[in-house]
């Protein structure tokens, strides 16, 4: 059986009359642009060309299943959507007055009498009643519509999502469906909440909040410097430095936000010229709060248009944000107000997104003979959905964007640019930020605090209970002792190590981050720091070992050594908490707004405060505590003796045949490498079981904090539940009238339930079965 309006199933064996060849997936040739050759549907596929008869939303493909009830439907179906609550003349609520100049949605796969659209399918049901339809159909969204409250009404939504559409050349299938699901958000919201707060909510979340993408993205890739002084009128290259010395106006523009309020104009008088982070997050704010009901639903419903055809551009978020950036540039302009002439259908689709896509398919397939293939390229050779993501974070990145004939998109004025995003040569743009090269060397350089960690303090440990490595012709039996200065020198080469992998880590990140992308850190003042650092460890160490020797007892060489001891323990602790990114570069400096999209979407971890954040110290410092304290006394001291041995063992012994006794001789040394890479290997793994172990006993004595305990089992604190809700939170002392405990408790824990239920955390089937109920009997 096919797919049928009365059944609504598809099976996939029916052949429909169809010819052969003309299948719903059947994958015909393409040409080089990746537009499919000779495929034909019977006028269901897209066609330019196809001239269509009926109307997009013909009531028989959406509510007159059975030619029953239609009889009262006879306004223009564009007119007359799913979704229209008012009258259908012109000049009424829910009237689209491009209606009668559009053809049906071309870009559809359904049928001609059914655009696909995830509409309900009212009257689908056998028993169906037109008169309950009717009514159900004015309350779709009941609350929301229900309320007097709600600051915007439904026909004037719907007056929005249609008149972007015919803006921008949204689908008007994809309209609807977005529509739908922008008043099932606003009607989930306004179920819990005020209609008013549940706009602004679902505002600040998509838009203009705190912890809203845009608004991240906004700022990141400064754009507010983009609208006051132009990307096109600046050097690039010398943001930061401009941002620097805005940023010491931060307190004049706290004090004129606490002065003005939400007074647009006297801020905008009182912060001029001040460009600095601070003014522009309250200017942001201040026309956050002064927004109107429907330019809140207005920039909502144009990002979720956007969003809704975006295609793969979707898992590129920043560029989305980019193009939602343009397009509303280009609404706000006159020449967009002015315009009176529809844009053709599919026209966002075609021109904005279809390039990108093509682009990014090209990537992975290429056309051969007609076919899509599989290129036969690594993925550090793909440019990928990161790597196109990553290009808008930075004003560098996006002066990159240039039209066919060389212009770069910054060089046209704002409201223009969304015009010529189709013009854009994005395979001259897009470029690796990121070269995923298949080799070991990752480790050295994303952990290399781990490594500067367990290696130098494993060193310290063993260097010191390894005095028969620097003491000169030592004997066993009188177990002579190196001199003080050897004892300070030989840990401080710890130091040196430390140095040495933070230098290898920097090399190595030259070799995965290309230079050009705009994220890419300076790594050249890095290094030469790092350098410096190394020769400032290195240096006691010389000068102990080589300058006064192991046997020479110098009062400068133990007062250098000592000097060069603690500089080691000092390089440790500061590359074992700084990270590779902050060594000597302003990536973390909270002023700078040169590394700002980075620590934005990829640094952005919680601030733990007051409690938390002392409690997450005593953690770490606990889990290193007992790793160290029993790391040395269970692994290093356990080696100390072996050490000694085997260090001055002289090996007797005659060789093979192959290799004589080159091997033998040097035995005892191979067994103690050996040992020494062993216990290294567990020097690591300590730490992990420490974790373990620590984060227990906090979880243990966390829960005893809040009042609870992990160690109770679940089915005592259940069965414990009715009995601690009336001893704990009902008051039954003070009640006139008393009664019986399940009556009360009952009462509690279905207020729970229906609560959860209101919180959309629990289904109604759920509710049911979860309400504690009381049967009563009869006394007979």
């Amino acid at each position: 059986m096919s797919y049928d309006n009365n059944h609504n199933y598809y099976d996939p064996n029916q052949q429909h009359g169809a010819a052969e060849g003309e299948g719903y997936y059947q994958q015909g040739p393409y040409d080089e642009m990746g537009q499919a050759q000779n495929f034909q549907q019977g006028g269901e596929y897209y066609d330019p060309n196809q001239q269509y008869s009926q109307q997009p939303y013909d009531m028989e493909g959406y509510q007159n299943y059975g030619q029953q009830g239609a009889a009262g439907y006879n306004a223009d179906p564009e007119a007359f959507s799913d979704f229209s609550y008012g009258g259908q003349n012109p000049g009424t609520s829910g009237y689209d007055q491009y209606g009668t100049q559009y053809t049906p949605s071309q870009m559809s796969y359904g049928g001609a009498r059914s655009s696909g659209a995830s509409t309900p399918i009212y009257g689908a049901n056998p028993n169906y009643d037109p008169t309950q339809f009717q009514l159900s159909s004015n309350l779709p969204y009941p609350a929301w519509s229900a309320d007097p409250q709600a600051p915007i009404k439904i026909e004037h939504i719907e007056d929005i999502f249609i008149d972007l559409t015919n803006k921008f050349g949204f689908q008007r299938d994809s309209m609807r469906n977005m529509f739908d699901y922008f008043m099932t958000l606003l009607d989930s919201r306004a179920s819990r909440m005020s209609p008013a707060q549940a706009l602004l909510s679902l505002h600040a979340d998509y838009i203009g909040g705190e912890n809203a993408n845009y608004r991240k993205w906004f700022f990141a890739s400064q754009q507010d410097l983009d609208n006051s002084l132009g990307f096109a009128n600046m050097n690039l290259g010398k943001i930061g430095k401009k941002a620097r010395k805005a940023s010491k106006k931060s307190k004049k523009a706290r004090k004129a936000a606490e002065e003005h309020g939400e007074d647009l104009d006297a801020l905008a008088n009182d912060l001029e010229g001040d460009y600095s982070l601070d003014a522009a997050e309250i200017k942001w704010k201040a026309q956050m709060n002064v927004l109107t009901p429907e330019e809140r639903v207005r920039d909502i419903a144009l990002y979720l248009l956007l969003w809704g055809e975006a295609n793969q551009v979707r898992f590129t978020p920043e560029c989305l944000c980019y193009i939602y950036k343009t397009a509303m540039d280009y609404l706000l302009s006159p020449q967009c107000q002015q315009r009176q002439e529809p844009v053709p259908e599919g026209d966002y689709l075609n021109r904005t997104i279809t390039p990108i896509y093509r682009f990014l398919r090209s990537q992975v397939y290429e056309i051969y003979e007609g076919r899509f293939v599989k290129r036969e390229k690594d993925h550090n050779e793909i440019i990928g959905y990161d790597d196109v993501n990553q290009l808008f974070w930075y004003p560098e990145g996006i002066s990159r964007i240039m039209l066919a004939d060389g212009t770069r998109l910054i060089d046209i004025p704002q409201e223009e640019r969304y015009l010529r995003l189709g013009e854009v040569e994005w395979q001259n743009v897009f470029f690796k930020t990121y070269k995923e090269i298949r080799t070991w060397l990752h480790f050295v350089t994303n952990f290399n605090r781990i490594w500067v960690i367990h290696v130098v303090m494993y060193w310290f440990y063993t260097a010191y209970n390894a005095p028969t490595l620097y003491t000169k012709h030592y004997i066993q039996t009188v177990n002579n002792q190196p001199t003080a200065s050897s004892r300070w020198a030989a840990p401080a080469i710890g130091g040196i190590i430390a140095s040495f992998i933070q230098i290898c880590a920097t090399l190595f990140e030259w070799m995965f981050v290309p230079r050009e992308w705009a994220g890419a850190q300076h790594l050249t003042r890095r290094l030469m720091f790092l350098i410096l650092i190394f020769f400032l460890n290195l240096a006691p160490v010389v000068y102990t070992f080589y300058w006064a020797g192991l046997q020479a007892i110098s009062k400068s060489a133990h007062v250098i050594s000592i000097v060069g001891f603690f500089i080691a323990v000092a390089t440790m602790v500061f590359f074992a908490i700084m990270p590779l990114g902050g060594l000597f570069t302003p990536y973390l400096a909270k002023r700078s707004r040169r590394y700002m999209a980075s620590q934005t979407f990829t640094a952005n971890f919680y601030k733990l405060k007051g409690l938390d954040m002392w409690m997450s110290y005593l953690l770490w410092v606990t889990v290193f505590g007992a790793k160290f304290a029993e790391s040395y006394f269970f692994l290093t001291l356990s080696l100390r003796d072996p050490i000694r041995n085997l260090s001055t063992m002289t090996m007797r012994c005659n060789g093979d045949h192959w290799f004589g006794n080159k091997l033998c001789k040097h035995q005892a040394r191979i067994v103690l490498g050996l040992m020494i890479m062993v216990d290294l290997l567990l020097f690591f793994l300590d730490t992990y079981m420490w974790y373990i172990v620590c984060n227990c006993v906090f979880s243990i004595g966390r829960s005893f904090y809040l009042g609870i305990s992990i160690l109770t089992p679940w089915r005592n604190i259940f069965t414990r539940l009715p009995k601690r809700i009336y001893s704990k939170i009902l008051a039954t002392t003070e009640m006139e009238i008393k009664y019986k405990p399940k009556v009360l408790i009952s009462q509690v824990w279905n207020a729970i339930v229906i609560s959860m239920y209101r919180e959309h955390l629990l289904a109604i089937d759920h509710v049911r079965k979860s309400c504690y109920t009381i049967k009563f009997l009869s006394k007979s």
